[in-house]
């Protein structure tokens, strides 16, 4: 029974292990804790989320911050309880470095928001990133996301 249990401990240990040393689970992670905190309006939480000195690019004109005074005000106007909704769809993410301290990720998300017509509408947003690890966890070092082209019909 002690040799079963040690096993499944180790397994365990295994499996924790390489997520932890998987870039798209750990840009997934990332990812998902974005969608949580934008959907909740907690900007705090999304702040939290990117390095001091991160670049970040959200779809609209002049949605573009390099200074965390400029990155608040952009998470502030675009992540509220009432705003719109984002669903992390897929990604795709390698190391950059041998040492596995950097992620470079593209993502497919879906944001679902009013469209002119005060109906639900759904958009497709693809975000390249750059996240990278530091004594606080994983955070953005660059998030450029842009609203994708609708297929031609």
């Amino acid at each position: 029974m002690t040799r079963a249990l040690a096993a499944a401990a180790l397994c365990l240990l295994a499996s924790a292990a390489r997520a932890a040393d998987d870039p798209v689970a750990i840009a997934r992670a990332v990812g998902d804790k974005f969608a949580a905190a934008c959907g909740a309006g907690d900007v705090k939480a999304v702040l939290a989320l990117y390095r001091a000195d991160a670049r970040v690019v959200y779809p609209g004109a002049g949605e573009m911050a390099s200074t965390p005074q400029e990155l608040e005000k952009m998470v502030a106007s675009t992540c509220k309880k009432d705003g719109p909704k984002l669903e992390l769809v897929s990604y795709k993410a390698v190391w950059v470095d041998a040492s596995h301290t950097a992620i470079a990720s593209l993502g497919d998300w879906s944001m679902t928001a009013p469209g002119a017509d005060g109906k639900p509408a759904k958009t497709q947003v693809r975000a390249t990133e750059v996240i990278v690890k530091t004594k606080k966890g994983w955070r953005y070092v660059v998030d450029h996301a842009s609203i994708g082209v609708p297929p031609a019909p």
